[in-house]
């Protein structure tokens, strides 16, 4: 039982430090690609996370890497990244899917 708990404690730690992450990347005036590095590999943890379906997240994460490597952006990549974070900001603002686990 104390294992579980130490890992639930970290897993919320690391969701706090990945959720700053985010929000600081989505209200960013302009992104650069070096951001991209240690932004992108934060979301799956993220978004698999919240209660948004398997498919739109999978949907999403492949949005948001195109809209990355599309160089130079043009505004369909720029709006097509906003709504991505705006729906990841909203997914992380309702309650977190919980793992219904027995615990012995």
């Amino acid at each position: 039982k104390q294992w579980y708990q130490r890992r639930v404690a970290i897993t919320a730690g690391l969701l706090i430090l990945f959720s700053s992450n985010f929000i600081g990347i989505a209200c960013a005036r302009s992104l650069h690609y070096q951001f991209y590095i240690w932004y992108y590999h934060t979301l799956p943890a993220l978004f698999f996370s919240t209660k948004l379906p398997v498919p739109l997240v999978m949907l999403m994460l492949g949005c948001i890497e195109l809209c990355w490597n599309t160089y130079p952006s043009t505004v369909l990549s720029s709006s097509v990244l906003q709504i991505c974070h705006l729906i990841g900001a909203v997914a992380l603002l309702l309650p977190p899917r919980t793992e219904k686990r027995k615990i012995s």
